[in-house]
């Protein structure tokens, strides 16, 4: 095994001595990288930022120089390998540290900030009482039933649901009901991807269901997202305290600046132990010696903690804004008038009225396994959260060996494989009980995540404390570190429905069907380095058809589950969870092209299920007008749409609002047919083993568990609304999902257009949650019956 630890620490390690020679270090090096920035660009500055890590790695045998400096020209020769245009993209994000320099202006580069750094990383490395997490060591669970967290969690929320009257509030019914526990239906709430407007457009979802839904929410058994709808759970679950009003006057407060901007970075910085929040996570990453950091790591940190910085009274928890601007506040910094972080009036201006507290970032928000008790799910009283990412599966390229990792195999050959295996999207998904992936059958505490794993057990001489959320939501985000495919076929999806969107899409068939070699190497190159995580998998025991030899690799790359498929819907289909009602919030730029539904039904095929619409609605007519012969010939660009009245809004929209679709398990009808075939000798020789049923679970050639109870779809997506004629959310330009700058009125927007179009389907969620309700009921009754047997 070819694995290093970082060494054990020391008192030396701890002293003051030591702490102000690492900071001593730190700070020069981000003192030369500022100044080199401002002289030389931007471009200069990340050199700076690498220097400061590698400074403080030092501590750490995770990793030669020689090898990082190898590993980094490997990867930019493979990315210039895909031209010089993804090259470029590819360097302007790995220029991400270039935005922190400004952080380190107006006093938070003092020297004291960097002894504060490495002080907090190293009690955060050795201390049980603020981790307890450190006295444990976790295992590596190979099959996939519940754990037994979540099986008591389902327990107590139905009890929640019983005792707050939840069901029988929003179904209307008699209050003599007796609700039965085994009666209650299991409901989830989807959000999908897409920036901010799917992180606004997701809360304001959760706002209409917990305030204006009868209760809506209290019957909510899982809550999962996909990309920036991550986003929406991570500060619901934590800055919010579970509740989505608070969190839109947040955003509305906070959402104005780039999480990259010089500005947004300066207020964490400025903010009580910003520095240690920022940089911390990585800094502990690379303490602990089993990966090395990415820029999306830093990604991560920073967005999450700008999203984060509270805004919020310190016990009344409602939002309050500063009565000076944003320039008083920093020139009063900048002449000493205020420490970063603590309260000082100056005699001229009034600094501060945020509740008697500069704006903050609390620890217990970092650690997502603490929402267990901090929002009562271990109670029953909030939904379960659950982040997702998938890993990208590429059978012909696989690991083979700790040693040898990839099997060297002809282009013949590897072109046949691919072929018949094409590369997949590996679910996994990271809740604050457990994290894993129901494909590979494993499952790790979440606390224990980023741990090293060998034979299923943690690293026991090497225990580290839980994952910070920062990196966790890194990971969920991570769009930029997909492969070319998934970023291409949404440019495809998005093409205009005319002559100029159909010209290009000419060019591009005419393109692949001259350079199919080139076709493959540009979709499954991937611009940006995914996330390093340690293997949690790693040297466990194999399975023929499980894993691809995935078990012989230390490390795990996962981006954005959005590159598979915008909707959560695969981890509500996950084993044991029954879910019966998904609510399905969707927030993609094309849900105004059926390309969505699409994703819906391809999702269903792989989970061995049939989905279809009750309703079969016909294509929205593309209202973009046509170019004449002559404008085509000119070279004109599309034209807009036209704008459309309140009455055209909800006439085109009617019946959109919230779609319902029947999702039936065919896993078994599927294992009959191919029985058949077997006995017929129809089936090819490696067909042989498509399938095969462990522990009452179908599992698919892929090793995919197949789903075996039935579920309906309520299909919810952004659509304009007639309350505000004006707002089209796909083609706002800033809706747009690379918008990371919103203003308070953009924010009410989007919260007005998508608790409008809650209650547009409300009627349809509340018909579609009786049909379960009574189903179960009268299923229990039959049961009830038949083991009581004939009278």
């Amino acid at each position: 095994m070819q694995h290093s630890h970082s060494r054990n620490l020391t008192a030396e390690d701890t002293g003051l001595q030591q702490n102000e020679q690492d900071a001593r270090r730190a700070t020069d090096v981000w003192s030369s990288a500022s100044h080199s920035a401002h002289a030389g660009g931007e471009e200069s500055q990340p050199h700076g930022i690498k220097a400061f890590f590698s400074s403080v790695k030092e501590d750490s045998h995770a990793r030669s120089e020689a090898q990082a400096q190898a590993q980094a020209q490997a990867d930019d020769q493979h990315d210039r390998k895909a031209g010089g245009g993804m090259h470029s993209l590819t360097n302007s994000f790995k220029a991400l540290g270039s935005k922190v320099h400004e952080k380190f202006h107006n006093g938070a580069s003092r020297f004291s900030d960097f002894v504060h750094l490495y002080k907090e990383v190293t009690l955060d490395l050795t201390d049980a009482s603020r981790h307890p997490e450190l006295t444990k060591d976790a295992h590596l669970r190979r099959d996939n039933s519940l754990c037994p967290e979540e099986v008591s969690f389902i327990a107590a929320r139905k009890q929640h649901v019983i005792d707050s009257g939840a069901l029988k509030r929003f179904l209307q019914l008699p209050d003599d009901e007796q609700i039965h526990p085994d009666d209650i239906p299991i409901i989830a709430v989807g959000g999908s991807g897409g920036g901010y407007r799917a992180c606004l457009g997701y809360v304001a979802l959760i706002e209409a269901l917990q305030d204006e839904a009868d209760g809506l929410w209290d019957l909510v058994f899982y809550a999962a997202g996909v990309s920036g709808s991550c986003w929406s759970l991570g500060a619901l679950y934590t800055i919010a305290q579970g509740h989505a009003g608070n969190l839109l006057e947040h955003f509305s407060h906070t959402s104005a600046d780039h999480p990259l901007s010089a500005t947004a970075i300066n207020a964490v910085a400025r903010s009580t132990k910003g520095i240690y929040f920022q940089l911390g996570p990585i800094l502990q990453k690379m303490r602990a010696g089993s990966v090395q950091w990415t820029p999306l790591d830093l990604y991560g940190a920073l967005t999450t903690t700008h999203i984060l910085l509270s805004r919020s009274h310190p016990v009344t928890g409602k939002i309050v804004l500063p009565k000076v601007t944003a320039e008083q506040e920093a020139k009063a910094v900048e002449k000493h008038i205020v420490k970063p972080g603590v309260e000082v009036q100056d005699d001229q201006e009034p600094l501060s009225d945020l509740g008697e507290v500069f704006p903050a970032l609390k620890h217990e928000w970092f650690k997502f396994s603490n929402v267990v008790q901090t929002t009562g799910i271990d109670r029953g009283l909030a939904p379960l959260p659950i982040f997702t990412a998938v890993r990208h599966e590429r059978p012909w390229r696989d690991w083979k060996s700790p040693t040898d990792p990839f099997d060297e195999i002809d282009q013949v050959k590897a072109s046949e494989e691919h072929e018949r295996a094409n590369a997949w999207w590996q679910w996994f998904e990271i809740n604050c009980f457990e994290t894993g992936c129901d494909e590979l059958e494993g499952w790790v505490p979440t606390w224990s995540f980023g741990r090293f794993f060998e034979k299923g057990i943690s690293d026991i001489k090497h225990r580290l404390p839980e994952r910070h959320l920062s990196l966790l939501l890194g990971i969920a985000t991570s769009a930029p570190a997909g492969p070319l495919s998934a970023w291409l076929d949404t440019l495809a999806r998005n093409l205009p429905q005319n002559a100029f969107g159909n010209q290009i899409q000419k060019w591009s068939d005419s393109w692949a069907k001259k350079n199919p070699k080139g076709v493959e190497r540009l979709r499954s190159h991937h611009p940006v380095h995914a996330v390093n995580e340690p293997n949690p998998f790693f040297g466990a025991e194999k399975e023929i058809g499980r894993g691809q030899g995935f078990e012989n690799s230390p490390r795990v790359h996962m981006v954005d589950a959005g590159m598979s498929n915008n909707l959560p819907t695969y981890v509500f289909f996950r084993p044991h969870r029954n879910v019966d009602v998904m609510l399905l919030g969707d927030y993609s730029s094309d849900v105004q092209k059926g390309a969505a539904l699409d994703r819906i039904h391809e999702g269903g095929t792989e989970k061995g299920l049939d989905i279809q619409p009750r309703v079969q609605l016909p294509p929205l007519p593309d209202l973009t007008p046509e170019l004449t012969e002559e404008e085509k010939e000119k070279g004109a660009k599309p034209k807009d749409p036209p704008s459309l009245t309140a009455a055209e809004i909800a006439e085109r929209f009617k019946g959109r609002y919230a779609q319902v679709l029947d999702a039936r398990p065919v896993g078994r009808e599927q294992m009959a047919e191919w029985e058949r075939a077997k006995a017929a000798g129809t089936l090819e020789k490696w067909d042989l083993d498509d399938y095969k049923v462990k522990d009452g679970i179908i599992y698919n050639e892929r090793h995919v568990p197949l789903p075996d109870h039935p579920a309906t779809l309520v299909y919810l997506p952004l659509l304009p609304n007639q309350v505000q004629p004006g707002y089209d959310p796909s083609t706002a330009p800033f809706s747009s999902s690379y918008n990371l700058c919103w203003t308070k009125e953009q924010v009410d927007t989007i919260r007005t257009t998508g608790k409008a179009n809650t209650h547009e389907g409300l009627e349809t969620i509340r018909t579609v949650v009786r049909e379960a309700y009574e189903k179960k009921k009268a299923a229990r009754i039959n049961r009830t019956k038949v083991a009581a047997g004939p009278p």
